[in-house]
This record gives structure tokens, sequence and C-alpha cells, in this order.
């Protein structure tokens, strides 16, 4: 956990990632490792069997980083002048903000308030602002803003109310959890008394060695993730002279990091989406016939960028915009917000489904995929629209 002030993306640049890079070159045009394996083609690579990939790269746990939050929230709330917000917890996508105040309200014994219903947002119902008012004394947590607002004309008086009455204390003490572009959004129209913000810290190359191949190299279950570009280790032993010794990272992770801009869930899904198996196992060329160890899990190199095309309408940057900026909608509900015909919008989501952009999740809720969304990103931030601060 960090202060949202203080994330800092990871970049790919230090001169011991030169080091390593010139040490790779050479083994490249020697077309072997220490190993003495070879890199392998795509061709002699397939995807990993479901509950093999779910054993090497298990789903993210959120329980770890609800125990940072409660350490510094036990420091917040001693020093807190009111009863009100003590503190606000905003995530990126995909880096499970809602799931770790939920994991943190069970420990603390913290009532969930439940967010109002799109019907409710679109009314402007205050019995949801009384449901939360009368869910009873001491602590709460309300883990999704994200869901309290719709960005409407109509859409903006609950949540607005809802703040009004957490900061003044009205609710007791409790914290927010906020998807970080509707906390970009919302910031801008409603008004924010000082309160602790915080995140989840950039994961760098050396934080997901530590939590994506350190724990495959168990003497129990001893993993070894080779590179298929250059058949390197991603695991290296530590070099003699190395400021990082302690601690080798592969420019595999380094640049998985920098290219997630230190999004632990967009990281997870890409490293899961590039571990492989060799289905025709390289022989190395060091004079006899051995093949790589059966152990052996290729990490396949970079994959395309899933993005939208640079020509692409405003339609589809008004469709993906809407669909961060309230982490995820429902088709009828897309159709309220935009000004595109529902046969038409109905059509564009199909389009960019087709394209791997967008997914659809909980039945009808639509959301970008962990895939696609550097790049979305990118292309909304190039157009000149509004995006989260990550």
């Amino acid at each position: 956990m960090a202060a949202m002030d203080d994330y800092c993306p990871p970049a790919d640049s230090t001169p011991a990632a030169l080091r390593r890079q010139w040490r790779l070159l050479a083994r490249l045009f020697s077309r072997q490792d220490p190993h003495g394996t070879l890199a392998q083609p795509a061709a002699t690579l397939s995807s990993l069997p479901p509950a093999q990939l779910d054993r090497l790269a298990p789903p993210l746990r959120w329980e770890g980083a609800a125990r940072a939050f409660d350490q510094i929230y036990a420091t917040k709330a001693g020093n807190a002048p009111t009863p009100g917000v003590i503190g606000i917890l905003v995530g990126q996508p995909f880096c499970g903000h809602a799931d770790i105040l939920a994991h943190w309200a069970r420990e603390r014994s913290a009532r969930l308030l439940a967010p109002p219903t799109a019907q409710e947002i679109l009314a402007a119902d205050v019995q949801w602002l009384t449901r939360c008012c009368d869910s009873g004394p001491g602590l709460w947590a309300l883990p999704a803003l994200e869901r309290c607002y719709l960005r409407n004309a109509n859409g903006l008086a609950l949540v607005r109310g809802f703040l009004d009455l957490a900061f003044s204390g009205a609710l007791g003490p409790g914290v927010i959890g906020c998807d970080s572009w509707a906390w970009a959004y919302l910031q801008r129209i409603c008004a924010w008394p000082a309160t602790p913000v915080l995140t989840l810290q950039a994961f760098d190359g050396a934080a997901l060695t530590t939590l994506l191949l350190q724990p495959q190299a168990q003497p129990t279950q001893a993993v070894r993730f080779l590179s298929a570009h250059s058949g390197t280790s991603l695991l290296p032993e530590p070099e003699d002279g190395e400021e990082d010794a302690a601690a080798p990272v592969s420019p595999e992770l380094r640049q998985l990091a920098a290219r997630c801009r230190g999004n632990l869930g967009v990281a997870w899904h890409f490293w899961r989406e590039r571990l492989r198996t060799a289905t025709e196992p390289q022989k190395a060329q060091t004079g006899d016939d051995a093949p790589p160890p059966t152990d052996a899990i290729w990490v396949a190199p970079e994959l395309e960028p899933r993005a939208p095309a640079s020509d692409a309408g405003d339609e589809t940057a008004l469709v993906l915009h809407a669909l961060l900026l309230h982490n995820g909608l429902e088709a009828p509900l897309l159709a309220t917000l935009l000004p595109i015909a529902a046969a038409h919008l109905n059509l564009q989501l199909l389009h960019l489904h087709a394209l791997g952009l967008v997914e659809r999740q909980d039945a009808d809720r639509w959301q970008v995929t962990p895939l696609a969304y550097p790049g979305v990103r990118a292309f909304l931030r190039a157009r000149g629209y509004l995006t989260d601060s990550f």
C-alpha cells in the first residue's frame, strides 16, 4: 500500500538492466544459454491446460493487501478528528479494490454498504441513503463507489448525497473504495475533504518476480520458466558483482511491469496468457540429443497489443470511455448514457468483442478486457479523454 500521490510506474531502464541486455545479446548470437537449451519457435508451443495454468499462475489473492490496508487504517483511525471517512482506497482496473475492502470489512466486523440499483440512481431515490443510515452503528465500508453513480444529468444526486453523509460523520467511521477512472471523474464533480487516499504500490519487475516466479522455484515444485525468445531462465542465479544479485530480474519481467505501468492485475493476465508448453521439444546444441528439462515452461514473446485502430471513430471512443468510467456497464445503461441508438450500440459492442477489446461479465455487464486495457487507455489519452492518474 502507498499514498496515491506516491505512485510511480516502473521504467525499464537501469544500469543493471543494460548489462543484462548485453549478456542476452551474446547468448542470442551463440544460440544457446548456460543450460544448453534453445529458444522455442512459436509453432512448437501450445497453451497450458487450465488446471496446470491455475497451478503455475493461481488467481491473485487480496488478503495480504487487506492486512496492509488495515495497518494503515489503524493509524489513521486513531488520529481522525471526526468519525467520518477514515480513508479511501483507489484501485486501478483489475486490481481488486472492492475485494480488498470486503476482506478488510470481514476481519474488522464492519458492515458492508451495498450500492444502489441503476433504477435508484437514475430516479435519485433517497431510499438508498436511508438504508445506509439505518444499516446500524459502528464501522462501515463501501467497497465500490463507482457503482453509486451514472454519468448522466440524473445520475449524480445519490453519490453526492452519500458523500455528504459519509464525510459529515452521519454514518459513523468508515472507508470507501473506488475505481481509479471513477475517482478521476468524481473528483471533478464532487467536493472532497482532505482524507488519506491509498492505492496498491506499483509492481516493478522485482515485485513481479517475487509474486509470479519465486513461489514456483521451491524445491517441492521446482519449475523452470524459460524465455521462448532466448532460451534463458527468467529466474537466473545471481551473478558476482551485480548490485541486485539478491533479486535477479529478467528483461521479460521488467518489460511486463513497464508495459502494464505497475498494474498488478493487468500484469497477471498478460503473464498467464504468455505461459506455454513445448509440443515438440527442441534439442540442445551441445553435442548430445538431450531435450530441455520436462519441468520447463516457456514464456512466449510479448503479445501483440490489443488496441482500437488509430482511425477508430468517436463512437468507439465513447463506448470504451463510458465502460472505464463506470468499471463496466450493461448494454441498456450504455444506451441511456450515450448518444448512440440501442441497436447500433449493440453492433458496436459485438464489433469490439470480436476485436478482443471488451468482454461480457456477470450476465450482461460489459467491460474492457485486461489484455486490451493498456492499449485502450493509450488510445483514449491520445484523443484527449479524461483518464485515471496512473
